[in-house]
């Protein structure tokens, strides 16, 4: 029986412990004075929601007083804030508030007497981050990704190939999961066949290439999963059609201008090229087959900040340089690399080909 080449690949951050980082925020009384009171108004970012605001406080001139007084305020409201630490900051007007437990919340001086609050300044978003592994088989393609289960109105998700080369596969901030009481689904296509994502992004989800996995997944969420009654879950559906009809074919380390790759077999079909560099600032790369038909060519390019280049197939181009980095073309072995401008070290060009 035929086994099918689609496949759904999970990840559920309920099994990862995550890293927590604690939230920061410093609060700017500015010409707060005598007989002055205030409150505080905490909003979560993953609900979006604001909470209660905490009973008056009073302006003391004893700064320490002063901070203490704030402190009381905000652990009464209980729940996540029951362990808050207040401290001075950088003169008596200024209070750092510090929220545990990987939240991020933002916070609202109200003045109850006529003084004037200075700016809120949020120096550490609380968040907590999960990483694990998804594998997907080798040489997959990524062509969509869903996640679930998060009530989260700022997720930043961050996907790379387990390669040597860590090529990104899906990268995107302040993804919006969540309504002020439920979880709203992202489920995006990745470019599949040159459409760009649901979401109209077409540069930041370009990713149905090629990737040799497994895939890292890193997710910073802006409340810790025990918060949540769902059970986060990262899945991404893969074509592990290619499986072992493709090679890997590399020039290695070019110490020269040139260099010659053998593609295994007479003839064979492009469909990724990966181009990595640690080193050279500008470099023009032209790659041509036995023929001396022109297979890439790509202008000087500053390879130290576009290190991990895929050039991948069916049309689509992860490097957001439009048709002149798209692949997917019959060549005949061997290929030759030339390189303008290249100082002499670092400087790698690896082949995906079908044969």
């Amino acid at each position: 029986m035929r086994m099918g080449r689609f496949k759904e690949r999970h990840l559920k951050l309920a099994d990862i412990t995550p890293t927590v980082t604690a939230d920061v925020t410093t609060i700017d009384l500015n010409d707060i004075g005598a007989a002055d009171t205030f409150t505080l108004t905490p909003t979560r970012v993953d609900t979006g929601t604001a909470g209660t605001a905490t009973g008056a406080i009073t302006y003391h001139a004893t700064e320490g007083t002063l901070t203490t007084n704030i402190q009381t305020a905000v652990r009464a409201l209980g729940g996540i804030y029951a362990d808050a630490t207040v401290a001075n900051g950088a003169d008596a007007a200024h209070k750092a508030i510090t929220v545990n437990g990987g939240y991020d919340v933002t916070w609202e001086v109200t003045d109850q007497t006529g003084f004037t609050a200075g700016a809120t300044v949020e120096t550490t978003a609380g968040k907590c981050s999960y990483s694990g592994s998804i594998p997907v088989g080798r040489f997959a393609v990524a062509k969509r990704i869903r996640l679930a289960g998060f009530n989260d109105a700022s997720l930043d998700v961050d996907i790379k190939d387990n390669s040597d080369t860590a090529l990104n596969v899906f990268v995107k901030t302040a993804i919006d999961c969540s309504t002020a009481s439920a979880d709203t689904p992202y489920d995006k296509y990745l470019t599949a066949d040159g459409v760009a994502g649901e979401d109209g992004a077409a540069a930041t989800n370009g990713s149905s290439g090629l990737f040799t996995g497994p895939l890292d997944v890193i997710v910073d969420t802006s409340a810790p999963i025990a918060a949540r009654s769902l059970t986060p879950v990262v899945t991404l559906f893969v074509d592990t059609g290619m499986g072992g009809g493709l090679k890997k074919r590399s020039t290695g380390v070019m110490t020269g201008a040139t260099a010659t790759v053998n593609l295994g077999d007479t003839f064979v079909n492009v469909k990724r090229l990966h181009i990595h560099s640690t080193s050279d600032a500008t470099v023009a790369v032209a790659i041509a087959d036995a023929y001396s038909k022109n297979i890439y060519t790509k202008s000087a390019t500053d390879f130290t900040t576009a290190s991990n280049v895929q050039l991948s197939h069916e049309g689509v181009d992860q490097a957001a340089n439009a048709l002149a980095d798209t692949l997917d073309v019959v060549v005949k072995s061997p290929a030759t690399v030339t390189l303008t401008g290249h100082d002499g070290t670092g400087f790698e060009i690896i082949f995906y080909v079908e044969s």
